[in-house]
């Protein structure tokens, strides 16, 4: 747990009633004594009055949190964000509970507020994301033990880390690469191990992942940007028209009802996997290379799928000709 969060909530545990040993609050924040005395102490600096009888903490009489105000929308904002079922099981469970117990005493059970946000990323291990997240915060540079996606060679990698963010279904860091010398993505259950090196850094001011990632389809970077251009037929009008899949993106209904769809990409692949997802009832006109990814995934695609019922025809075939 980072250490502004354990503040947090060693100041919740002392404003009960009881008064609580070293032992115990080490035990309730999974951290060792001489941590939790050290964290007392900065309390105190902080201006918050603590109260010590035969070595045992409690908040002094009157010293209360204050209680956080919220209004109807915050609390279904908040609400919504903490029941995300992509925070799930990604490093952040223990955080995740005191907040839902916080809200269930701010909130009435029928506030009803879910929001949708599948993540489809692997095993996360909840180190990987506290010693980012300590570093992010720190500002201090890291080399994170890394499988790429293309090569799926294991090695360290040198980085300053700006940011964790979800995009595309999963989770993502991004820094500046000190290989490249530019900012990367690295996909966070890929990240197997992080260690400390170096010195700060400084993360430039005006940076903004949104803004960053506002030429990509989903989160991979190119050079250059480009337009695309794909047909969808009529059936699928509906279902294209009424959403919206990219900052960029033009709609334009054509006269035999199909629609016309354009976005201005700077890499191709994730779209192009997008477009063949659906079948025949979509089709890419340009740029060039944009139509060649689409026929040769479809093509790859088709292929595999060809020789597997080839090849279960043929040992139905096989087993069908021996004697019993």
């Amino acid at each position: 747990m980072p250490r502004s969060d354990r503040l947090f909530a060693l100041a919740n545990l002392l404003r009960g009633p009881r008064r609580r040993a070293l032992d115990e609050l080490a035990r309730e924040l999974d951290t060792s004594p001489r941590s939790i005395y050290r964290d007392l102490k900065d309390l105190e600096r902080r201006g918050i009055p603590i109260e010590r009888v035969e070595g045992t903490y409690r908040l002094m009489d009157g010293a209360t949190m204050r209680p956080l105000q919220l209004t109807g929308r915050e609390r279904l904002l908040l609400t919504a964000a903490v029941e995300n079922p992509a925070l799930e099981l990604k490093g952040f469970a223990a955080p995740l509970r005191q907040l839902r117990a916080k809200l269930s005493d701010l909130r009435p059970d029928e506030s009803g507020a879910v929001l949708s946000g599948p993540d489809h990323s692997g095993d996360i291990d909840p180190r990987v994301v506290d010693a980012l997240d300590d570093a992010i915060r720190d500002s201090h540079s890291v080399s994170i033990l890394y499988t790429s996606l293309s090569g799926g060679q294991e090695r360290w990698r040198a980085l300053d880390p700006w940011l964790i963010f979800h995009r595309s279904e999963a989770w993502y860091l991004v820094g500046r690469c000190h290989e490249h010398q530019e900012p990367r993505t690295f996909r966070l259950d890929r990240v197997h191990d992080v260690l400390r090196i170096g010195s700060s850094f400084e993360r430039p001011s005006d940076f903004d992942v949104d803004q960053w990632l506002s030429a990509s389809w989903g989160v991979l970077q190119g050079d250059a940007v480009e337009e695309a251009v794909v047909i969808f037929e009529p059936s699928l009008v509906p279902l294209i028209e009424h959403a919206r899949h990219h900052p960029s993106e033009t709609k334009h209904r054509l006269d035999d009802g199909s629609l016309e769809y354009r976005v201005k990409v700077s890499r191709f692949e994730e779209l192009a996997r997008w477009i063949v997802g659906f079948g025949g009832a979509a089709r890419a006109v340009a740029p060039a290379v944009l139509v060649e990814m689409v026929r040769r995934i479809a093509t790859e695609s088709a292929a595999a799928h060809t020789g597997r019922q080839r090849a279960a025809a043929m040992t139905r075939r096989t087993k069908k000709r021996k004697p019993h």
